[in-house]
């Protein structure tokens, strides 16, 4: 009896190796997550912010982003190159002039999160577009925000003059700094 429980137990224990080895695994192969190769068509445009009596501007182009803002009365510009990367990589060549972004969502909106190609810390510019009401007339508004709260700091719109008539409005719904 012992030797037909021990039998047994072997012939289990074969057909269950044996299952085991002969099983094929298959593994799935994650999708390797890039940044944005282009930036969103929405974006693409000339925006302007009128503060204390100047206009700055962003423009958006496919693969570009330039801007021209003051601080204590001196202006700069600025330009990022988008370039798009493996979200994996841990190192980088040195390339100054070159940014990357990714897409966020934060508080019921889409933002896209511009970083310099070897920034390691800090939270970047956040951009996000969204058509908002005011006294009635809805416009096209480019929000700008930055830190780990994604605090808005600046609202940007496609022409001059709404952007002098809007000035530093506040919409519900955003976070400021």
């Amino acid at each position: 009896m012992k030797k037909q429980v021990i039998g047994v137990a072997v012939v289990a224990t074969l057909m269950g190796v044996s299952g085991v080895w002969g099983m094929t695994t298959t593994t799935a192969q994650a999708k390797t997550q890039t940044t944005l190769r282009t930036i969103p068509q929405r974006y693409r445009h000339t925006w302007y912010h009128y503060h204390q009596g100047k206009y700055e501007k962003l423009t958006f182009s496919t693969k570009k982003i330039a801007g021209l803002s003051y601080f204590d009365g001196q202006s700069t510009k600025y330009r990022a190159n988008l370039h798009a990367r493996k979200l994996t990589t841990t190192k980088f060549k040195r390339h100054t002039t070159w940014s990357s972004a990714t897409t966020t969502k934060r508080r019921h909106a889409t933002w896209i999160n511009v970083r310099g190609w070897n920034q390691g810390m800090g939270a970047g510019d956040y951009y996000k577009v969204m058509t908002k009401s005011y006294h009635g007339d809805w416009h096209a508004v480019l929000s700008q925000a930055g830190g780990a709260g994604v605090w808005t700091s600046a609202h940007y719109y496609r022409s001059k003059k709404i952007a002098k008539q809007l000035k530093n409005h506040h919409f519900k719904g955003e976070i400021y700094y």
